[in-house]
């Protein structure tokens, strides 16, 4: 069994649609290596801070983990992944980190459980998120509050919530999945 990872960001930023991803900043990168058969942890939680160094730091130490040119050694497995890779081609750019987007999107292996919430959520991207299906306590925006009010602990506790949570999900889903698929293939008569 291949060993992965789930890489989760936070950032700061506002709810303004005509905002672009160079006004973000990213405040915290989180990792976690998995099994991706079992959705078991096989090392802790790492939480890369920038209130304990810097948003350049973390995104330095992050790309030496997580460098998209080199596709099997680090594979997100998330939620809404496209949302970080984007904030994360915009960061690094800003830093003078060059990244392909298209080694990124198009052909570096990842695993997103985010088409498999809205599919939950019968065909409705509304309300697809984490907080509905995973039982998250808070959402994205009381990061931005903690932030602001330098409640850094109540960060990583939103953050340990959030990587426990999706964890027991996509358990859920790596263990339940393949049996409605043979509960189909068995209905439909393919071929196994």
């Amino acid at each position: 069994s291949i060993s992965w990872h789930e890489p989760n960001l936070l950032l700061t930023f506002h709810h303004d649609p005509t905002r672009d991803f160079n006004s973000d900043e990213i405040i915290a990168i989180t990792y976690q290596q998995i099994d991706s058969r079992t959705g078991e942890a096989k090392d802790r939680l790492n939480i890369l801070k920038s209130w304990e160094s810097s948003e350049t730091e973390i995104l330095q130490e992050f790309y030496t983990i997580f460098n998209p040119d080199e596709k099997w050694k680090f594979i997100p497995i998330g939620c809404n992944l496209s949302f970080d890779f984007t904030s994360l081609i915009y960061r690094w750019r800003k830093i003078d980190i060059k990244v392909n987007a298209k080694n990124l999107f198009a052909e570096h292996p990842y695993i997103d459980i985010q088409p498999i919430l809205i599919m939950f959520n019968r065909g409705s991207f509304s309300g697809a998120s984490l907080e509905k299906f995973a039982g998250k306590r808070y959402p994205g925006s009381k990061v931005i509050e903690w932030y602001k009010k330098k409640d850094y602990s109540a960060i990583e506790g939103y953050i340990e919530d959030e990587a426990d949570r999706f964890l027991k999900l996509y358990q859920f889903l790596v263990e339940r999945l393949p049996g409605i698929w043979l509960e189909f293939a068995r209905e439909s008569k393919i071929i196994i």
